[in-house]
C-alpha cells in the first residue's frame, strides 16, 4: 500500500503542470547552491594530425545563496571561493578587488513567475551587474506543459524567441532550454556589438559568417515535500564558433559554462539586506554595454593618463624600429601598430589633445616620424574623441593644408560612434573659406559622408537630413563656378538619400550645360533601383533622342537598365538598339550584355540571370575602333575561399574622333562578406590633345624649317578641310565606397598656368637641393569586431583586422665638382603587415584577458642607393645603381598560434601577469637555394622550409630572399 501511495504521489508530480520558475523556492526559504563558472578559449589545428594550439580560460567557484523573501521577491548573494587558471592551474583566493560581486541584488518575479527586473546596489560596477544579470537569467525557465513548446523570453540578449523540451524521466523532470538567438531583440544571434571599418556585401550570395553562437540550458527538477518540487541543477553552455575564408582558414572558439548545483535548504535566518542602498533605477536582465573607453566595465577603468604615456612609448617605438636594420625575418610579427590604434581609440578628447601636443613638438628626424604616424592614424581610429581632434586641428589651422586633406578624407569611413552632437560639431566644416580650397573641397566632400552615415544609423531624423540636402543644392544654386558646381553635386551625390534624386532632375531636364547633365545623371546610379518610374519617365525620351548627346544616352541607357531589370524592360530597349544607327551606343549595349552575363560579382546576379538571354540576340559587332565606347568588367571569385575581385571600365568615345572622352573605373574586392575595398575613379578629359600640342608647338625652334606653320601652310594649300580645337575640360573624381573624396577641375586657362617650363625647373630644383625624404603611411585595411557575451555574463569579443605600415627614407645630396655634378639618392625602403585572427576572454575577477591569436607578419626590407653624375663640359652622364654595405635586403611571411594570458591583477602588484604559451614544434629546417647575377652585382638567395606536418606550425610557407653584392 505505501508502494502504491508513493506511485500515485510520483504520478501527479510528473504529470501536474508544474507552473512558474520561483515557485521551486518556498516563501522564508533560503537555498544554497554550488556556483561553478567556466571559460575556455582555443583554436583547432590547421590541418589533422597537427597539434592544436594551447587553450587559455579560467574557472570560479563560489556558493550561491537565494531567499524567496516574498512572493515576488527574491534576495540573491554570491560569495566567491576561488578562481583557477586553466594551463597553470595556479589559484587565486578572493581578494578586496573582488568585492563588488558579493553585494547582492534583488530579483522582481511577476505573477506568472518569470524575472520582471533586478534591482542592484548603488554603485555595482558593470561588469559586477552583468555577472548577476547572467546568473538571474540562468535561474529562469518555463514549465508550460510536458513536451516541446516555444515561449518568448527576455534573458542576457535581450527579448528571443525560446524553444523548451521538457521529459519525464523515472523520477526527476529535465528541462532543455534552448534560445533561438538569431530573434533575439535588440542582440541579433546574440552579438551585442559589430564593428566595422569596411562595409558589408549586401549584395545577392551566398557566404560563411565568421561568427556563430549557440546557447542553452539544462536543468533537472526533483520532488519536494513542501513546493512539490525544487530546482536540484542548472546547467548553462555557450558556443562561440569563429571561421575564416569559408571554413578554411583560422578555426577558433570560445566555450563558456555555467553550473549551479543544490546544496541545501534552510529556513532564512539571516535576511540578505537588499533595501538599503540600492540602486534607484531598475534594470533587466539585458546585458549593459560596456563603455568604449573602458573595456573592462568599472573592473580596471584605464587612467587617461596612463593611456597617453602608453601611446607615446609605442609610438616612439614605431619611430626607434623604422631606424634599425636590425630585422627578424624569422619572427616577422609586429602588433605595434594595432596595440597604438587599440590605445589611441580609448582616449577622450582632451587626452587625445595633449598627446598630440607631446608628438607635435620638435623638428628631429625621429620626432617627424612619430608626427607623420599619429597624422595617419588619428582618422582612421573612428571615436568621438578623434572626429573632434580632427576638427579641432582643422578648423583651428594647427595643421598644414595637405596634412588637413590627409585626416578629412579617410574620417567619414571609420567612425562608429555616430551621433546628432558629431553632425552638428562638424558643421564648421562647411564654412573654410576659400583661401584653403583643397581643405574647403575635403571638407564639404568628407561631410555629406558623415550626414549621410549618421542618417543610415538614425542618429538624426528625415527632417535634419533634409536640411542638409536643401542646404547642399543651394550651394549648388549659388555658385557659378563650375568647379564649384562640380563640387557641390559629389557632395549631393554623397548624401545620396532623401530628396537628393528630386533636385537632380532639373539638372539633367535643363538645356544648359551638358557636362553638369551627365554628371547628375551618372550621380542618380546609386540612386536608380529605388526610382523606377521616374527613371523612365525622364531618361527613356533621352535614350530614344538622335539628338541628345552620346554621353546621356549612354547614361539614359544604363540607368534605364539598372532601373528595372525585367525582360519587357529589355526587350525594349533591345528593339531601340536594333534601329539605332550609332555605332558607340551600339558597341556600349553589345559589350554590357556579354560582361555582365558572364559576370561572377555578386552585385551583379540578378542582371547576369536576366542579360544572359540576349548574349546570342546581340546585333552585329560594330568595328574595332568604336571600342572607346563600351562597359567592360574583369572579375575573378574564388567560392572555396570566398573571395573575389572586379575591374570595371565604362568608356564613352567621342562620335567625331573615336577617342575616348569619359573613362570610369570601378574596382572591388571582397573576402568574410564584406567590401575589403572599394575604389573608383572617373576621368572626363576634352580638348586635351589639342591643348599638348599647342603648348609644344608655341615651344617650337621657329628655325626648324619644317615648323607648324609651314606644315599648316601646306595643309591649306592642299584644301584640307579645318577642324576647329576644343577648349580644354578635366573632370578628376576619386570615389572610396562609393562616396566621393576628391573633386579636381582643369580648363584652358588652369592648364596655360602649369608650363612646361615651371615643371622642368621645379624637378631641377627637387633635384639640385640638398633634401631628406621621410615617408610614412598606415592603413588598416580590413577590421571585424564582434561582441560576444559569455553565458556568465562576462565580456568576450573576436577581433579580425589587419594593420599595415610603409615607410620611405632617405636623403637627395648634390655634390659640384666642376666640371661634373654628383646626385645621389639613398633610400630606405620598408613595408610591414600584421593580420590576426584573435579571440579573447576576460576575466574580471583576476582582471586578465585570455587570448588566442593568429597571427600573420609579412615584412619587406629593400635599401638601396643610386648616382648620377653630369659631366657639363664633355656633356655625358654616368648612372650607378648599389646596395648598402652589411644590410640584408628581403622579405618574410610567416604565421603561427600564440596562446596568451596577460594583465594587472591588482591595481598594487609590481608587474603585470604574463603567460604565453606556443604550440609545440621541432626545430625549422630550411634547403638554402642561391642565384647569382654577376652583371648586377646582386645574389640571390632562398631559404625554404622543409614542412613536416608533424609539428611544424608555419601555415604560409616562409619565403625570403636575401640581396647580396657580389663584388665592387
Amino acid at each position: 500500500m505505501q508502494r502504491l501511495k508513493c506511485s500515485v504521489c510520483l504520478f501527479l508530480f510528473l504529470v501536474i503542470d508544474v507552473g512558474h520558475a520561483f515557485n521551486i523556492i518556498g516563501i522564508n526559504k533560503q537555498m544554497l547552491y554550488e556556483y561553478v563558472g567556466n571559460v575556455l578559449v582555443g583554436s583547432k589545428p590547421q590541418d589533422e594530425g597537427r597539434p592544436a594550439p594551447p587553450t587559455t580560460g579560467w574557472i570560479v567557484r563560489g556558493k550561491l545563496t537565494l531567499q524567496r523573501q516574498s512572493e515576488l521577491i527574491m534576495a540573491a548573494a554570491l560569495v566567491i571561493d576561488d578562481v583557477t587558471l586553466n594551463n597553470s592551474g595556479e589559484k587565486f583566493l578572493q581578494n578586496k578587488e573582488m568585492y563588488p560581486p558579493y553585494k547582492p541584488f534583488k530579483i522582481i518575479l511577476t505573477r506568472e513567475g518569470t524575472i520582471s527586473h533586478v534591482v542592484f546596489k548603488e554603485g555595482d560596477p558593470i561588469w559586477s551587474m552583468n555577472f548577476k544579470r547572467a546568473i538571474a537569467s540562468t535561474l529562469q525557465f518555463q514549465i508550460k506543459s510536458s513536451g516541446a513548446f516555444v515561449v518568448d523570453e527576455t534573458g542576457i540578449h535581450g527579448q528571443c524567441q525560446t524553444e523548451y523540451f521538457v521529459s519525464n524521466k523515472t523520477n526527476y523532470i529535465s528541462i532543455r532550454k534552448t534560445p533561438e538567438l538569431k530573434t533575439c531583440v535588440p542582440y541579433s544571434e546574440a552579438i551585442h556589438v559589430t564593428r566595422s571599418n569596411v562595409p558589408p556585401n549586401t549584395c545577392e550570395f551566398d557566404h560563411q559568417k565568421s561568427v556563430i553562437i549557440g546557447n542553452e540550458a539544462i536543468y533537472g527538477i526533483l520532488p519536494h515535500n513542501g513546493t512539490g518540487y525544487f530546482l536540484s541543477m542548472a546547467h548553462a553552455k555557450g558556443t562561440t564558433l569563429i571561421h575564416t575564408f569559408e571554413s578554411t582558414g583560422e578555426a577558433q572558439y570560445i566555450n563558456s559554462e555555467l553550473l549551479l548545483n543544490f546544496q541545501n535548504e534552510t529556513p532564512i535566518d539571516n535576511p540578505i539586506d537588499i533595501e538599503t542602498s540600492m540602486a534607484t533605477e531598475i534594470s533587466s536582465l539585458q546585458l549593459q554595454p560596456l563603455e568604449i573607453n573602458d573595456p573592462t566595465g568599472g573592473r580596471n577603468p584605464q587612467q587617461q593618463e596612463t593611456l597617453i604615456s602608453a601611446a607615446a612609448g609605442l609610438l616612439d617605438n614605431l619611430a626607434e624600429a623604422l631606424e634599425s636594420t636590425d630585422f627578424k625575418f624569422n619572427e616577422p610579427y609586429d602588433s605595434t601598430l594595432s596595440d597604438v590604434i587599440k590605445l589611441l581609440s580609448e582616449m577622450d578628447f582632451e587626452s587625445l589633445k595633449k598627446l598630440y601636443t607631446e608628438v607635435d613638438i620638435g623638428t628631429s628626424y625621429r620626432q617627424e616620424t612619430i608626427r607623420n604616424i599619429f597624422h595617419e592614424i588619428i582618422p582612421r581610429i573612428g571615436t568621438k574623441a578623434s572626429v573632434f581632434l580632427t576638427r579641432h586641428l582643422v578648423i583651428e589651422k594647427s595643421i598644414k593644408s595637405p596634412i588637413a586633406v590627409q585626416l578629412l578624407i579617410p574620417m567619414p569611413f571609420h567612425i562608429f560612434e555616430l551621433s546628432a552632437e558629431l553632425v552638428k560639431e562638424c558643421e564648421d566644416f562647411l564654412s573654410i573659406g576659400p583661401d584653403r580650397p583643397d581643405v574647403r573641397q575635403a571638407a564639404i566632400l568628407s561631410f555629406a559622408t558623415l550626414v549621410y552615415n549618421v542618417y543610415v544609423a538614425r542618429g538624426i531624423d528625415k527632417d535634419q537630413f533634409e536640411e542638409y540636402v536643401q542646404k547642399y543644392f543651394n550651394m549648388y544654386l549659388n555658385d557659378r563656378d563650375y568647379e564649384q558646381k562640380m563640387l557641390f553635386l559629389q557632395g549631393l551625390s554623397n548624401l545620396q538619400l532623401g530628396n537628393v534624386a528630386n533636385y537632380l532632375e532639373p539638372i539633367v531636364l535643363e538645356d544648359g550645360n551638358e557636362d553638369l547633365r551627365f554628371m547628375a545623371a551618372w550621380t542618380t546610379l546609386a540612386l536608380a533601383d529605388k526610382r523606377a518610374e521616374r527613371i523612365y519617365e525622364i531618361y527613356w525620351p533621352i535614350f530614344e533622342s538622335r539628338n541628345a548627346s552620346l554621353e546621356l544616352r549612354v547614361a539614359a541607357v544604363t540607368l534605364l537598365l539598372i532601373s528595372n531589370p525585367t525582360a519587357a524592360r529589355l526587350i525594349s530597349i533591345h528593339r531601340i538598339i536594333q534601329s539605332e544607327t550609332d555605332p558607340h551606343l551600339i558597341n556600349y549595349y553589345r559589350t554590357t550584355v556579354t560582361s555582365i552575363s558572364e559576370t561572377t560579382y555578386p552585385c551583379y546576379q540578378h542582371l547576369r540571370r536576366l542579360l544572359s538571354y540576349m548574349h546570342r540576340h546581340l546585333p552585329q559587332k560594330p568595328e574595332p575602333r568604336y571600342w572607346v565606347t563600351g562597359n567592360y568588367i574583369f572579375d575573378y571569385r574564388d567560392s572555396k575561399f570566398g573571395i573575389g575581385a572586379m575591374l570595371q571600365t565604362f568608356l564613352v568615345g567621342d562620335p567625331k574622333s573615336d577617342m575616348p572622352v569619359v573613362v570610369y573605373f570601378k574596382f572591388d574586392t571582397e573576402a568574410l562578406g564584406k567590401f575589403t575595398g572599394q575604389l573608383a575613379l572617373y576621368i572626363k578629359a576634352r580638348g586635351l590633345p589639342d591643348a599638348i600640342w599647342q603648348t609644344v608647338q608655341s615651344k617650337s625652334n621657329n628655325s626648324d624649317p619644317f615648323t607648324y606653320k609651314s606644315i599648316k601652310t601646306l595643309l591649306a594649300m592642299l584644301k584640307a578641310p579645318i577642324v576647329n580645337s576644343k577648349n580644354l575640360h578635366i573632370e578628376f573624381i576619386l570615389q572610396m565606397e562609393g562616396k566621393t573624396v576628391l573633386s579636381y577641375y582643369l580648363n584652358q586657362r588652369m592648364f596655360q598656368q602649369l608650363t612646361y617650363d615651371n615643371i622642368l625647373d621645379r624637378l631641377q630644383l627637387l633635384i639640385r637641393t640638398d633634401s631628406h625624404i621621410n615617408m610614412q603611411t598606415v592603413r588598416w585595411p580590413f577590421m571585424n569586431k564582434y561582441s560576444v557575451p559569455t553565458v556568465l555574463g562576462t565580456s568576450s569579443d573576436v577581433l579580425l583586422q589587419t594593420t599595415v605600415l610603409t615607410s620611405l627614407r632617405g636623403n637627395i645630396t648634390e655634390h659640384r665638382t666642376p666640371p661634373g655634378t654628383k646626385h645621389t639618392l639613398e633610400i630606405d625602403a620598408r613595408y610591414s603587415s600584421y593580420a590576426s585572427v584573435r579571440s579573447r576572454s576576460y576575466n574580471p575577477f583576476l582582471n586578465l584577458d585570455h587570448e588566442i591569436n593568429r597571427e600573420q607578419g609579412f615584412l619587406i626590407y629593400i635599401p638601396f642607393s643610386s648616382e648620377l653624375t653630369l659631366n657639363e663640359s664633355g656633356r655625358c652622364a654616368r648612372y650607378s645603381f648599389t646596395r648598402p654595405q652589411n644590410l640584408t635586403s628581403g622579405l618574410s611571411f610567416k604565421s603561427r598560434a600564440v596562446t596568451t594570458t596577460r594583465g594587472l591583477m591588482t591595481k598594487t602588484a609590481a608587474a603585470p601577469f604574463e603567460e604565453i604559451m606556443y604550440p609545440e614544434r621541432v626545430n625549422e629546417v630550411f634547403q638554402p637555394l642561391s642565384y647569382a647575377l654577376p652583371d648586377l652585382g646582386v645574389k640571390l638567395k632562398w631559404l625554404l622550409p622543409q614542412h613536416d606536418r608533424q609539428s611544424d606550425d608555419v601555415h604560409v610557407w616562409l619565403y625570403s630572399a636575401e640581396f647580396h653584392t657580389l663584388g665592387t
